[in-house]
């Protein structure tokens, strides 16, 4: 079993916004298979219905993970939190309110949007005469109500401000070619949070969601190896 002398290390991982579970899924099946417990609450709003969606709060969204992860601290375990894309926000936030053996965040934005990015999938689609990039995008939109992105970008803003207060261990993976997150936003999370022990990792390929992508076992391992050195 995975512990540090009689308390175990459990796994709160946190899914993106508009996703859910399933975009994180492999790394848990993975953790869970290297005897981890992993923890996947589904974010406030992310259940059901747009409609749904429209009246989530980000702090909704916050209270979601946290309640998760005060059942998983009752028992005295440590609680390492992964974050993707907009969980590492809210990751970030939980750590800011309670003791956190480590963080990782995986495609977390500050800066978001890659257009460059965006345009070179979109010739893509054109050149190999393929709608895969399109309809992802349009998808994304159907999965992101305006008001929502109003309590995103709400999120986003009262986060940065936290970032000094983040001092345990940090990974900071990031897909080159992701399209959602721009690169500068790991320059500014590595150069803002306060940790003295925080490492970087760049994956040439994977896009956005790099765990549905064919480099999710590389991140997978990535993750563990992290986790083993804490």
């Amino acid at each position: 079993m995975n512990s540090m002398g009689n308390k175990k290390t459990k796994c709160l991982l946190i899914h993106g916004f508009g996703g859910g579970v399933h975009e994180v899924q492999p790394l848990a099946d993975h953790l869970m298979g290297h005897r981890y417990e992993v923890f996947c609450p589904t974010l406030k709003g992310h259940s059901a219905t747009k409609k749904d969606m429209k009246k989530a709060t980000y702090t909704e969204w916050i209270d979601s993970a946290e309640r998760e992860l005060l059942r998983l601290k009752e028992a005295g375990d440590e609680i390492l939190l992964i974050g993707f894309s907009m969980g590492g926000l809210i990751a970030f936030n939980l750590a800011c309110k309670h003791n956190i053996k480590a963080i990782v965040t995986i495609n977390t934005p500050i800066f978001y949007w890659n257009l460059f990015r965006v345009f070179l999938n979109l010739v893509d689609d054109i050149k190999c005469k393929k709608c895969n990039h399109i309809k992802r995008y349009i998808k994304a939109k159907g999965n992101s109500p305006f008001l929502a992105m109003i309590q995103f970008l709400l999120l986003l803003r009262q986060t940065k401000a936290k970032l000094a207060k983040i001092n345990c261990p940090l990974l900071i993976i990031q897909a080159e070619d992701d399209d959602t997150v721009r690169r500068k936003s790991v320059d500014y999370i590595y150069k803002h949070v306060s940790s003295e022990k925080k490492k970087i990792r760049y994956f040439h390929e994977g896009g956005h969601l790099i765990l549905l992508s064919p480099m999710a076992d590389q991140v997978c391992f990535c993750v563990e190896d992290f986790i083993q050195d804490q």
